[in-house]
């Protein structure tokens, strides 16, 4: 594949083009634009992980589709892939995988929501 071909390519035309990969969803596209190729803009919001981590964030007691989901994150443009790290990382915290200082000694913090 052709990585130079994504760079002028906005982040729709890009994830339109790597839909013609066999067995991968939009999810996993919007998740290689942002990690593989450095597009911190791109929230993935079809995974359900990061749709949950963001409801519980914003508080909200319905969950999130799709729409909802872009129009939360819309506001923190262009950073929406730093948001959905950050909620990913907090995630993984809670669900049992602590976090260590740099002594090595484990760290609790308060949950950010």
């Amino acid at each position: 594949m052709d990585l130079e071909a994504f760079t002028n390519l906005d982040n729709g035309e890009a994830v339109s083009r790597l839909l013609g990969s066999a067995g991968c969803g939009k999810m996993d596209h919007q998740y290689v634009l942002l990690r593989g190729m450095g597009r911190i803009d791109i929230f993935p919001g079809d995974d359900i992980g990061a749709r949950n981590n963001l409801a519980r964030w914003m508080h909200q007691r319905r969950p999130l589709d799709y729409g909802r989901v872009m129009r939360g994150v819309d506001k923190w443009k262009p950073y929406g892939g730093l948001i959905y790290f950050h909620l990913l990382l907090d995630a993984l915290e809670w669900a049992g995988h602590k976090r260590a200082d740099a002594s090595g000694a484990n760290v609790k913090r308060k949950r950010i929501a």
